[in-house]
């Protein structure tokens, strides 16, 4: 089982599997962060800041007079953020908070970072009603997959086909997050109170052969794909492993949603 859950329960969200998905986009992340960075914060919130590694890439590229903030619910992560920061020549606060519950106490900032966390957010209305209320609410962006543009392969359609409704039909029974919530987001952030808003669509892709910096990312998001099928198509998933186990000829791709908010 490939659960990738953290302490609280969160699918992945295990720190382990955010440390994996960071460096396989790392160079992604880097050029956000130096766009975000000319908005010259004075303040930054990152909510779901698991162990600080988006805040430890922005450290690189904002003053030291900007004061970070990291919020998350799963108190070992945090531990762990409290030691990355300890090199940060900054303000740096970490706090215990369960997002959707007690997120009238998220405090205001200039820049709040609110990447992928809101398919765990189920009411997302309110929970934007209450970030775009704060005084100053400052800037709100945003960078959210959706489970829908997740590809990898060469492989038949028809199977393909197979994999992705098997997966939708766990994802959304679990009722543990929304895999698929691209549309929800992209809704809910339009009608929001925000009153300046950019929105993009940034392609993530790698073709074999692959660096080492994305190949573990790659091979455990295909078995935590598995664990979701039924013993068919999850055989059928296996074996096209096994059969390019250096995975020589193969790709990946997703598209996610970039918005910046003020």
């Amino acid at each position: 089982m490939v659960s990738q859950e953290n302490s609280t329960g969160k699918p992945l969200a295990d720190f382990n599997w955010l440390a994996l998905h960071h460096r396989a986009k790392l160079p992604e992340r880097t050029t956000f962060a130096k766009r975000i960075a000319t908005l010259e914060p004075k303040s930054v919130v990152d909510l779901g800041c698991a162990s600080g590694l988006w805040l430890e890439v922005l450290d690189q590229f904002l003053p030291t007079e900007c004061e970070f903030i990291g919020i998350d619910s799963d108190e070992k992560v945090l531990n762990m953020a409290v030691q990355r920061s300890s090199s940060w020549q900054r303000k740096t606060s970490f706090i215990q908070l369960d997002l959707e519950r007690e997120a009238s106490q998220i405090p205001p900032c200039d820049l709040t970072l609110a990447f992928n966390i809101f398919p765990y957010i189920k009411n997302l209305d309110l929970f934007i009603d209450i970030l775009s209320c704060r005084v100053p609410h400052g800037t709100l962006a945003i960078r959210q997959y959706d489970g829908a543009s997740l590809r990898f392969g060469p492989m038949p359609t028809s199977k393909r086909q197979e994999i992705e409704v098997e997966l939708r039909i766990a994802t959304e029974n679990s009722k543990q997050f929304y895999h698929y919530d691209l549309d929800r987001t992209f809704k809910i952030l339009r009608q929001s109170s925000y009153q300046i808003s950019n929105y993009e669509f940034e392609l993530f892709e790698r073709s074999s052969p692959f660096t080492a910096e994305f190949l573990p990312y790659y091979k455990d998001t295909l078995l935590w794909t598995c664990q979701f099928l039924s013993k068919k198509s999850a055989d059928y998933l296996h074996t096209w492993i096994d059969a390019d186990p250096l995975m020589l000829n193969h790709y990946f791709y997703e598209v996610d949603l970039v918005a910046i908010l003020s």
